[in-house]
């Protein structure tokens, strides 16, 4: 009767530990998914902080005038009447400006030799342009 008693204990002991060290409840489990739910939560926080910041940009957008001007300057370098606007470059932008003007082709001495196709052939629409609302009437309307 002992001896059974103790196999049922020991049975019973072994099928903890096995639940404890395997399956989903396990104690490594849990260590990866607290990692896991502490990088999550760094994540969220991050994405609050950004909506937030956005939530608040709307709201000046919204309601301020000046904001929408601010905005309109700064992105797409929009001016007042009778103001000038200066464009300060920075040396790296210029670097990088210099490299690609190194690969252009000189326009002013090009490599076309006597005799050879043009590489560019003009149409009336290049040298002519004018937006549709300033342009005149087709023939036919005219006539009516």
């Amino acid at each position: 009767m002992i001896n059974k008693l103790n196999w049922c204990l020991l049975l019973a002991l072994f099928c903890v530990v096995y639940q404890i060290l395997s399956g989903k409840g396990s104690v490594f489990r849990v260590s990866e998914l607290e990692t896991l739910l502490a990088a999550q939560n760094v994540a969220n926080d991050a994405q609050r902080i950004a909506n937030e910041e956005l939530s608040a940009e709307i709201y000046s957008l919204e309601n301020r005038r000046e904001a929408i001007e601010e905005r309109a300057r700064r992105e797409l370098y929009m001016v007042r009447n009778n103001e000038i606007l200066f464009r300060l470059e920075m040396p790296e932008e210029n670097a990088a400006r210099q490299d690609i003007l190194k690969t252009m082709p000189d326009f002013r001495a090009p490599d076309i030799k006597p005799g050879e196709d043009q590489t560019f052939q003009p149409k009336k629409s290049d040298l002519y342009f004018a937006p549709k609302n300033k342009r005149a009437p087709k023939a036919r309307d005219r006539r009516e």
